[in-house]
């Protein structure tokens, strides 16, 4: 009876309610637009490949949704503890799905949220070790190799350079990448990168490659050459990016544990080595691996004329001679260990990390907030991690500590649905000044999970149909100096956002964001004082889907930035997008932007569409216009070519740029072409 009755309900809803989405629409295209979202609220222009891969790794290998315990199914930053328990509610009760499409019948599983989580889901079974054959190779065999060249038309002072100048560019301005990848369904993959910037000599290129294995026997994963490797919260050990603050104000909790090829294009956060996850029973499994990298960092001498580093560098430019003399100087060694045990709603994580450089660091003692920062050559790590799913609600955290109690350091967080239609997240972090992070990668407001206090509270909440508010607070406290900012000091970051969306035909959203942090006060002080320097965002963005192949996309964005001791500053961007489905093979993506910033500070940032495996979110200041255009040409179903031309105009500068990289143009136009062939 239950059957027949959700076998009728099904046919209901698949006739009434189809969902709205159209024959092009692929399932990369979707994951793509969700990384977009978390992106445009960046504030950096930074490498998001990596992050780029983890979603696309999702959907290439979706999650079983007949299969899935919840440990699993919380890996799609988009299903709430709600979601989760409504779903396994549903299996307990009617059995495996027969459809995704049958997720409608479940409370709080509306089309445009399937819609969503389609690329990450499926209610197959996996392809198994047993099953591989000529015929299961040619059906799950995948891969891919991408060339981009780029280059920025008008050349910058460091190539104008006369050739005995020590600071000039040794190579040409063009920037030439190699991606190749390929995968045996999700038990074989290997892949390499390779990379010319501009202004480089060939022979400094960057190479990365990798090996992977995966299995259901004892040995479940084995990867060899260049990856990431990320455990709990990324507060003991943590590396690659991960996603910050963004507009999806639950997804607070880091995903990744464990061990996955590095595919970015940063050329020193990485790790470069080997490791190995170990089965040890059917809720144990023993992760460790061994990392040997040189990498980029100033120096200085001692006054016994020894040679200590002073900072690590990440820009890989190796563009002349003052680049090339800090590239690759600091061995450094990373060994490390985790073990996890899983027992039905509990997974707990101990971790354990070694790291070596090859020379001490050092530290201006003019410098007072270096006080409390590394100055070892080798750093312990001990971490302890947890995740408990409980009802409707996920508990999750992590402490980290060096060889004593005072460094002790920890993140503690849930997420929970209190209604189907009101879902809340709160996250307290404690990380010492004492503490000394390898890499780390755990939620804060800095990068380097040091000197920090902080407590960020979330909802989301769905009043009506098609009507949704997201809004965070973040509440944080630094006890000890930091860069530029001479004296303890307090900050905090707010959001609201309200959504509306029908249909993915058409949706907008209005933003407001504040943050206040305390740093020196402007100018030359005897005793630099603090004062609040306060950031205000005001965003309306539209979206419209014309016709299934023409989209129309609309922003105004005004920022103020209002110094405790000085004047207000403007920034102010109206850009307006179009994306036209051509022909059938053709798609063309292109943007106006109007700009108007009145200093550095009042920058705003626009995320931009570019060609496959590349992110651009420019930041912008001064008066002016940008525009680009992107040409998608799918040549065959294997074959893609993209172009893409962006130009911004200035006119209240004749140069942009500073150092080596100014230009003396009140022009600045970037190129790019892009040939993929995907099998």
């Amino acid at each position: 009876m239950r059957s027949a009755n959700r076998a009728l309900i099904i046919c209901l809803y698949l006739l009434m309610g189809p969902m709205a989405v159209t024959a092009q629409d692929s399932e990369l295209e979707i994951a793509k637009e969700t990384l977009e979202k978390y992106v445009e609220n960046t504030e950096s222009n930074s490498d998001y490949t990596d992050l780029s891969e983890q979603l696309e790794y999702l959907v290439r290998h979706p999650i079983n949704l007949n299969m899935a315990v919840q440990e699993e199914l919380s890996r799609i930053s988009q299903l709430t503890p709600e979601h989760i328990q409504a779903l396994l509610l549903h299996r307990q009760l009617y059995g495996k799905l027969t459809s995704i499409y049958e997720l409608q019948v479940i409370a709080g599983f509306e089309p445009d949220f399937i819609l969503t989580i389609k690329p990450y889901i499926n209610i197959l079974e996996n392809l198994e070790l047993s099953d591989l054959n000529y015929q299961s190779f040619r059906k799950n065999y995948h891969h891919e190799v991408a060339y981009l060249s780029q280059r920025r038309l008008e050349k910058s002072v460091g190539y104008k350079l006369p050739d005995s100048d020590r600071n000039a560019f040794r190579g040409s301005p063009y920037r030439h990448v190699v991606r190749y990848k390929a995968s045996m369904g999700k038990n074989l993959s290997f892949g390499f990168n390779t990379e010319k910037d501009d202004g480089e000599n060939l022979r400094n290129s960057f190479f990365s490659s990798y090996l992977q294995f995966l299995s259901t026997g004892k040995i479940r994963q084995l990867l060899i050459g260049d990856f990431q490797a990320a455990f709990g919260q990324g507060l003991c050990f943590g590396s690659g990016l991960t996603f910050g603050k963004s507009a999806f104000v639950l997804d607070v909790m880091r995903r990744q544990n464990g061990l996955r090829p590095n595919r970015a294009m940063n050329e020193n956060e990485f790790l470069r080595g080997g490791g190995f996850i170990y089965k040890i029973s059917a809720g144990i499994h023993l992760t460790a691996f061994y990392s040997l990298k040189k990498i980029d960092a100033t120096t200085s001498e001692d006054s016994m004329n020894e040679s200590r580093f002073t900072g690590l560098l990440n820009t890989g430019n190796y563009r002349n001679l003052p680049e090339l003399s800090k590239k690759g100087i600091l061995k450094r060694r990373i060994a490390g260990s985790n073990i996890e045990f899983k027992s039905g709603k509990l997974q707990i994580g101990l971790t354990m990390v070694h790291t070596k450089y090859g020379s001490e660091q050092s530290l201006d003692e003019k410098k007072s907030y270096q006080l409390y920062n590394n100055h070892v050559s080798a750093i312990q790590n001990y971490g302890t991690d947890y995740k408990l799913f409980h009802k409707n609600l996920l508990f999750f955290g992590e402490a980290a500590m060096n060889q004593d109690l005072k460094s002790f350091s920890f993140i503690n967080g849930v997420i929970a649905s209190l209604d189907k239609n009101f879902d809340i997240s709160l996250l307290y972090r404690n990380y010492s000044m004492y503490y000394i992070p390898s890499i780390t990668n755990a939620f804060g407001e800095t990068q380097d999970n040091h000197n920090e206090k902080g407590l960020y509270m979330a909802c989301s909440f769905t009043p009506i149909k098609n009507y949704k508010l997201n809004a965070y607070a973040d509440i944080y406290h630094f006890n000890w100096l930091r860069y530029q900012v001479d004296a303890p000091s307090r900050g905090s970051d707010m959001m609201l956002e309200l959504q509306f969306t029908k249909r993915r035909l058409f949706s907008w959203y209005v933003r407001y964001r504040n943050e206040q942090k305390q740093k020196n006060e402007a100018g030359t002080q005897i005793i630099n004082r603090l004062e609040l320097n306060r950031r205000q965002l005001l965003r309306f963005h539209l979206e419209i889907k014309i016709n299934t192949s023409m989209t129309l996309k609309s922003r105004i964005e005004h920022v103020w930035y209002q110094r405790q001791f000085g004047k207000t500053l403007n920034g102010m961007l109206m850009l307006q997008d179009l994306q036209v489905q051509v022909f059938k093979n053709v798609k063309l993506l292109s943007r106006l932007m109007f700009f108007d910033v009145e200093d550095y500070n009042s920058r705003v940032y626009a995320f931009e569409n570019d060609v496959m495996y590349s992110f651009s979110v420019p930041a912008f200041q001064n008066r002016g216009t940008r525009f680009y255009l992107l040409v998608k040409y799918k040549m065959n179903k294997n074959i893609h070519l993209c172009f893409r031309f962006a130009r911004t105009s200035y006119e209240n500068t004749e140069s942009s740029g500073s150092g080596q990289d100014k230009i003396n143009s009140n022009k600045t136009t970037d190129t790019s072409i892009q040939l993929l062939w995907a099998l």
